[in-house]
Protein backbone atom coordinates (compact mmCIF):
# COMPACT_ATOMS: atom_id res chain seq x y z
CA UNK A 1 0.00 0.00 0.00
CA UNK A 2 3.21 2.36 0.83
CA UNK A 3 3.99 1.78 -2.79
CA UNK A 4 1.47 2.73 -4.52
CA UNK A 5 0.36 5.95 -2.34
CA UNK A 6 1.57 9.67 -3.60
CA UNK A 7 2.32 10.40 0.55
CA UNK A 8 5.74 9.19 1.06
CA UNK A 9 4.90 8.25 4.76
CA UNK A 10 1.21 6.68 5.11
CA UNK A 11 -0.13 4.99 7.78
CA UNK A 12 -2.64 2.45 8.03
CA UNK A 13 -5.51 3.70 10.09
CA UNK A 14 -7.02 1.13 12.90
CA UNK A 15 -9.98 -0.89 12.36
CA UNK A 16 -12.23 -1.18 15.51
CA UNK A 17 -14.92 -3.92 15.53
CA UNK A 18 -18.20 -3.67 17.78
CA UNK A 19 -18.09 -6.42 20.50
CA UNK A 20 -21.25 -6.53 21.66
CA UNK A 21 -24.65 -6.31 20.52
CA UNK A 22 -28.13 -6.51 21.61
CA UNK A 23 -30.09 -8.98 21.01
CA UNK A 24 -31.75 -7.68 17.79
CA UNK A 25 -28.42 -6.74 15.96
CA UNK A 26 -27.19 -10.14 17.46
CA UNK A 27 -29.69 -11.68 15.27
CA UNK A 28 -29.45 -9.34 12.07
CA UNK A 29 -26.15 -9.36 11.93
CA UNK A 30 -25.76 -13.43 12.49
CA UNK A 31 -23.58 -13.74 15.03
CA UNK A 32 -25.91 -15.61 17.10
CA UNK A 33 -28.90 -18.00 16.20
CA UNK A 34 -32.44 -17.21 16.54
CA UNK A 35 -33.55 -18.89 19.73
CA UNK A 36 -37.06 -18.89 21.72
CA UNK A 37 -36.99 -16.66 24.57
CA UNK A 38 -37.43 -19.13 27.24
CA UNK A 39 -34.31 -21.01 25.55
CA UNK A 40 -31.84 -17.67 25.54
CA UNK A 41 -31.56 -18.01 29.09
CA UNK A 42 -29.63 -21.33 28.65
CA UNK A 43 -25.96 -20.55 28.29
CA UNK A 44 -23.75 -23.81 27.61
CA UNK A 45 -22.49 -23.80 24.66
CA UNK A 46 -24.40 -25.55 21.65
CA UNK A 47 -23.35 -28.97 21.14
CA UNK A 48 -20.90 -29.75 18.70
CA UNK A 49 -20.94 -32.34 16.02
CA UNK A 50 -17.80 -33.48 14.45
CA UNK A 51 -17.54 -36.47 11.47
CA UNK A 52 -14.99 -38.77 11.54
CA UNK A 53 -13.39 -39.10 8.70
CA UNK A 54 -10.99 -42.25 7.91
CA UNK A 55 -7.78 -42.21 6.62
CA UNK A 56 -7.47 -43.67 3.06
CA UNK A 57 -5.63 -46.76 3.50
CA UNK A 58 -2.49 -47.52 0.56
CA UNK A 59 -3.73 -48.68 -2.52
CA UNK A 60 -2.17 -51.81 -4.06
CA UNK A 61 0.51 -51.52 -6.01
CA UNK A 62 0.00 -52.46 -9.74
CA UNK A 63 2.52 -53.84 -11.73
CA UNK A 64 3.22 -52.49 -14.80
CA UNK A 65 3.85 -55.13 -17.69
CA UNK A 66 6.37 -53.74 -20.27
Amino acid sequence: MAEASVYESYDVPKVYYKLQHCVGCAIHNRIVRVRSRVNRRNRAPPPRFRQEFKKPTAAPAVKASA
